[in-house]
């Protein structure tokens, strides 16, 4: 990691009260799990059959490029399933979505308990009071119920994982069965991110306990 990722990182991880860090409300059990170490695979070459040992996967590498990546994969799983059914049969689909868009919409269906996790843009204009309240309320909601919170740098670009436009604020996933797999990636990249972030916080120490 060079001098600018670990200060971008340390820039990224110290902030106000009110301006949002990628997972601040994973659940504790989901922030316990330690990062897997990822074995050698073996990947046979097209010129010949011989097979090489790939380099292990470094999970302090990562940058908010690859959680985006993750997140947006597990949403795009999620919302495949959704416009599958829709197609199939909207009637029924429409009692049954996979997942909702926007605060509001948020905010209703985690009254609901009808909430699996919930996806946040980073660039939520939390200055703003009422906008603040309500994230506030939707991360408090989250926390008390072990729901998982997992965060996307823009607003574009979770409109754009879901083609939504111009932007899209927030996402509840009610149902992610069949994505479960792209969810596990997800969560595990956050994970993952936030240690390197850790790490990156207490570079300067001589321990990480200073």
């Amino acid at each position: 990691m060079n001098g600018l990722e670990i200060h971008e990182k340390k820039k990224f991880v110290r902030k106000k009260r009110h301006d949002l860090l990628f997972a601040d409300f994973l659940t504790p059990e989901v922030l316990e799990t330690k990062p897997k170490t990822v074995k050698h695979q073996e990947v046979k070459q097209e010129s010949n059959e011989s097979r090489v040992d790939s380099d292990k996967f470094d999970p302090f590498s990562l940058t908010t490029k690859d959680t985006d990546a993750a997140v947006i994969e597990f949403l795009k799983k999620v919302k495949k399933f959704q416009d599958r059914a829709w197609k199939k049969n909207p009637i029924k689909a429409k009692s049954k979505h996979r997942l909702v868009y926007g605060i509001k919409e948020v905010l209703k269906q985690l009254s609901l308990e009808a909430v699996r996790c919930v996806i946040l843009a980073r660039d939520i204009e939390t200055n703003k009071i009422e906008l603040s309240t309500d994230i506030d309320k939707i991360m408090e909601i989250c926390a008390s119920n072990h729901i998982d919170i997992l965060w996307i740098s823009s607003k574009n670009n979770l409109a754009k994982a879901v083609k939504k436009w111009p932007i899209v604020s927030a996402i509840a996933i009610l149902d992610y069965s069949g994505a479960e797999d792209a969810y596990s990636a997800a969560i595990q990249t956050l994970v993952n991110f936030m240690a390197c972030c850790r790490i990156a916080d207490h570079v300067d120490q001589p321990s990480f306990f200073a």
